[in-house]
């Protein structure tokens, strides 16, 4: 497989989107996101899949990476409108295995300090 590829997202990751989910993956394609990252297997094999980023990666830390960039990613923050870089998140965020949530971030869910 090829480190760049210019292949469509495929289709099972824009079944059932929101306008806005779906507004960031043509984001993502317009950005060529998917020269470098795969989803289910299609896609570049530069950067890392990006099939259960959401599992890893808050909110916050999701428009950081694409604003700022990081490791072998350039920084976006100057190529996306506010507007792309919301609906390329929102997209993001659905991108984790069906019945495992994405992660969250303590202090926007109430749970801050509270106890198992």
């Amino acid at each position: 497989m090829d480190a760049w590829s210019g292949d469509p997202i495929p289709a099972p990751y824009l079944k059932g989107r929101t306008a806005l989910e779906r507004q960031g993956a043509l984001v993502f394609q317009a950005k060529q996101c998917h020269n470098c990252h795969a989803l289910g297997g299609v896609g570049g094999q530069r950067g890392p899949e990006l099939d259960r980023i959401a599992l890893g990666l808050t909110q916050d830390q999701l428009i950081r990476q694409v604003i700022q960039g990081g490791g072998n990613m350039p920084a976006y923050g100057k190529n996306l409108s506010p507007a792309e870089t919301t609906a390329l998140v929102a997209f993001l965020e659905t991108l984790h295995p069906a019945g495992q949530a994405p992660a969250a971030d303590a202090s926007r869910t109430g749970q801050l300090g509270a106890r198992p």
